[in-house]
């Protein structure tokens, strides 16, 4: 089609998947936090999705009840992960203006 100029369309989605490659490099260092128990397992992850502590207060540990445990670091890993994953759509949605590119955002 006369007037459309396609390489100029190519320009700006490699300008935009460089800004979002360039912001998840950034969300690496961010860090999101997430409790269960009543604070007794805490998690903080990057916000791309990597754990990045666990810490565990003494009064969550019996020896009698492991499964109380893990079903409590189970709960803060995925409330750590789900808020990581929020921030990552919110912040990349910015760069791309709410338009969800797959493999990208």
């Amino acid at each position: 089609m006369p007037g459309i100029d396609l390489n100029y369309f190519i320009r700006q989605a490699n300008k935009l998947t460089e800004k979002i490659e360039q912001r998840k490099q950034e969300l690496a260092n961010e860090k999101v936090e997430a409790a269960s128990g009543e604070g007794r397992v805490k998690v903080v992850a990057n916000c791309i999705q990597e754990i990045q502590s666990i810490k565990i207060d003494k009064s969550a540990i019996d020896p009698n009840d492991t499964g109380m445990l893990e079903d409590l670091i189970t709960a803060a890993v995925n409330a750590a992960l789900a808020s990581s994953r929020q921030h990552m759509q919110k912040e990349l949605a910015k760069i791309s203006g709410g338009v969800k590119i797959p493999g990208i955002t």
